[in-house]
C-alpha cells in the first residue's frame, strides 16, 4: 500500500491511497465470506452460495467493493498510526478507482485534533486577572438584604392573614413591613439572638457571594484572553460536537423544570437549525477553551486522582439518579481537570 498525506485547512488532513492489484486480491477469501453471509440465493443456506453464483447474479464488483472496505479499513489505521494522526469524526471516503485486476486508489479526508501554538499562558492569565478583585460588603449592601428579608416576612404574614379573612379586600401593597430589630432576629432562629448577628450572618453570606463571582470573573477573563491569543485552527467537526452538547444540555434543562422541547421551540419560534446558528460562535469558544486548558493540563501534569473523581461521581449519582457512571466519570475528569488548571492559573 502507497500513501500520501496532506494538511488541509481548518484541521483536516488527505490520505491518498494506493492498494495495487496483488495486494487488493488478497481481500477476496475475506471478502466473499462476508458477501456470503449477507446474501441469500434460492437453493443455498445463507453463507454457502458458491462464488461463481454470487458473481452471475450480483456482478464480480459486490465482491470487488467489500474487497475495497475492507483495504480501506487497513490503509486508513496504518496511516492513522504511522502519521501519529488523532481522528475527531468519521472519515470521508471516495474511490477513485475500482477494477477487476487493477490497483485500488481511494482518498480519505478526515478531521483531526488540531495543533495549538499556546501563547506564555501563565503571563497571560496573570495580565487578564490581575485587576478583578473582590468586592467588600457594604453596609447598604447588608441593609439591602435585611429590606429584602422583611418584605419576605411581611409577604407570608400577609397570605396566612389572607386566608384567615377571606372575602375582605386586602391588596399586597397595604403590607407592613416589621421592625428590623432584636426581635426580627431572633424570628429566624436561635442562632440569632440580636440583630448584630444577623447582620453578620448576612455579611459572611454576602462575602462568600462576592468572592466567588469574583473568582467567576477572573476566570473567565482568564479563559477568553487565552482564547485570544492561542492561534489555531478548529475542524468544524468538533465544534459541531460543542453544539450538540449544547442542545442535548439545554434539553435536558428544560425537561427538568417541567418544559418540553416542543414548548420551547414555539415559544422561540425558532427551529433547533435556527438555534444552533446562534450559538456557533460560542460554540467554537468553548472548543477552543477545553482544547487549550487539556493541553496546559499536560503541559502541567495537572490532574484529578480516581479519590477526587470517585467523590464527585458520588454526589453526581445522588442528584442524577439515572446517569451512565462511565459518561458522569469522564464528564467529572474533564471539568475537575478544568478546576486545577484555572486554580494553576491565578483563578482563586
Amino acid at each position: 500500500m502507497n500513501t500520501t498525506v496532506k494538511k488541509l485547512p481548518q484541521s483536516e488532513v488527505e490520505m491518498t491511497i494506493t492498494v495495487s492489484a496483488d495486494v487488493l486480491e488478497t481481500y477476496r477469501t475475506r471478502a466473499l465470506k462476508r458477501v456470503q453471509e449477507e446474501i441469500e440465493i434460492d437453493g443455498f443456506r445463507k453463507g454457502n452460495a458458491p462464488e461463481d453464483i454470487i458473481v452471475k447474479k450480483y456482478g464480480d464488483m459486490i465482491i470487488l467493493e467489500e474487497m475495497a472496505n475492507l483495504a480501506l479499513q487497513d490503509a486508513y489505521m496504518k496511516a492513522v498510526d504511522e502519521h501519529k494522526l488523532s481522528p475527531v469524526a468519521q472519515p470521508h471516503v471516495s474511490i477513485n478507482k475500482l477494477a477487476k485486476g487493477n490497483p485500488l486508489e481511494l482518498v480519505i479526508t478526515v478531521p483531526i485534533m488540531p495543533e495549538l501554538a499556546l501563547p506564555d499562558y501563565k503571563k497571560v492569565a496573570h495580565n487578564a486577572s490581575k485587576d478583578q478583585v473582590v468586592e467588600e460588603v457594604t453596609d447598604k449592601d447588608i441593609e439591602d438584604v435585611l429590606k429584602e428579608l422583611a418584605k419576605g416576612r411581611a409577604h407570608e404574614h400577609f397570605h396566612e392573614h389572607h386566608k384567615e379573612h377571606e372575602g375582605h379586600d386586602h391588596k399586597e401593597e397595604d403590607m407592613k413591613l416589621p421592625e428590623i430589630d432584636d426581635a426580627f432576629a431572633q424570628s429566624f432562629g436561635d442562632s440569632f439572638k440580636t440583630l448584630s448577628d444577623l447582620k453578620e450572618k448576612v455579611k459572611e453570606n454576602l462575602s462568600l457571594e462576592k468572592k466567588q463571582k469574583a473568582v467567576e470573573k477572573k476566570r473567565t477573563a482568564i479563559v477568553e484572553a487565552l482564547i485570544k491569543e492561542t492561534k489555531t485552527e478548529v475542524p468544524q467537526a468538533l465544534v459541531d460536537m460543542e453544539l450538540e452538547r449544547m442542545l442535548m444540555q439545554m434539553k435536558g434543562d428544560i425537561t427538568r423544570y417541567g418544559g418540553t422541547w416542543e414548548e420551547y421551540l414555539a415559544y422561540t419560534k425558532k427551529s433547533e437549525d435556527e438555534l444552533k446558528a446562534t450559538w456557533k460562535e460560542d460554540a467554537l469558544k468553548r472548543t477552543i477553551s477545553q482544547l487549550v486548558l487539556a493541553e496546559i493540563s499536560v503541559l502541567e501534569k495537572l490532574a484529578p486522582t480516581e479519590e477526587e473523581i470517585e467523590t464527585e461521581l458520588i454526589r453526581l449519582l445522588a442528584q442524577v439518579q439515572d446517569a451512565d457512571e462511565d459518561r458522569a466519570k469522564s464528564y467529572l475528569r474533564q471539568v475537575l481537570t478544568n478546576e486545577k488548571v484555572l486554580k494553576f492559573l491565578g483563578g482563586e
